[in-house]
C-alpha cells in the first residue's frame, strides 16, 4: 500500500505531506517556519517549565504548605494553555511522585490533546518535540511513531504545517518512521 505521506525531495527526506498537511523533522536550532502553537512537555505540578527564580514569600511556612496542598495536581496525559507568543501547550506527562515519572499512555493522550488543541483553536502551525523524551527516558522513535499514528488518524481543517522537533541528525530516520506509520492507515 503507498504511503499517504508523499517525502518532498529537495528536503533531504525530512519532510513530507500529509493530505493538506507538511510535516517537518528538525532540530530545535532550525525551526523550519514560524509557529502560532509549541508544545513543552510538562510534569503535574508545572515544575519543569517554571523560570527557577527563587523569590521570597510575602506568606510564612504553614501558609504556603497550606496553599500548596490546596492547589490540586494536573491530570497526566492533558494539555494545559499558557497564553504567550507563540501560545504554549503544556503537554502533562511527567507525575514526579511517580517513578517512572512517565506513562506512555500520557504522553499519547497529550500528543493527541495538543493536536486537538491546535485545530480547536483554528491555529495553522504547531511545534511539536519528541514528548517525553526531554524529561523521560523514552525512545525518540517510538514517540515519532506515536506522533504519526496520532497524525494519521485526525482530520485536518485548519492545521497546515507541523514542525516535528527532533535530536539533529535524526531527522531522516524519524521522517521514515513516521512515512511507515502513515502507510498502515
Amino acid at each position: 500500500m503507498p504511503s499517504k505521506l508523499s517525502l518532498i525531495s529537495d528536503d533531504y527526506g525530512r519532510a513530507g505531506r500529509l493530505g493538506p498537511v507538511h510535516v517537518v523533522v528538525a532540530p530545535e536550532h532550525a525551526p523550519p517556519f514560524p509557529v502560532d502553537a509549541l508544545a513543552v512537555e510538562e510534569d503535574t505540578h508545572l515544575l519543569l517549565s517554571s523560570d527557577g527564580a527563587i523569590e521570597e514569600p510575602d506568606e510564612n511556612f504553614e501558609e504556603l504548605i497550606a496553599d500548596a496542598r490546596d492547589i490540586p495536581a494536573n491530570t497526566p496525559g492533558s494539555v494545559l494553555v499558557r497564553k504567550t507568543k507563540p501560545l504554549q501547550f503544556l503537554a502533562i506527562v511527567h507525575d514526579i511522585d511517580c517513578q517512572p515519572t512517565w506513562r506512555e499512555e500520557w504522553i499519547a493522550s497529550a500528543i493527541n490533546g495538543v493536536v486537538e488543541e491546535a485545530e480547536w483553536r483554528r491555529l495553522a502551525s504547531l511545534g511539536l518535540p519528541l514528548i517525553g523524551t526531554r524529561h523521560g527516558k523514552v525512545e525518540t522513535r517510538r514517540v515519532a511513531l506515536w506522533i504519526g499514528r496520532c497524525l494519521s488518524r485526525t482530520s485536518f481543517r485548519y492545521l497546515k504545517r507541523v514542525w516535528i522537533i527532533a535530536p539533529e541528525g535524526s531527522e531522516t530516520g524519524l521522517m521514515w518512521a513516521l512515512r511507515s506509520e502513515f502507510a498502515g492507515k
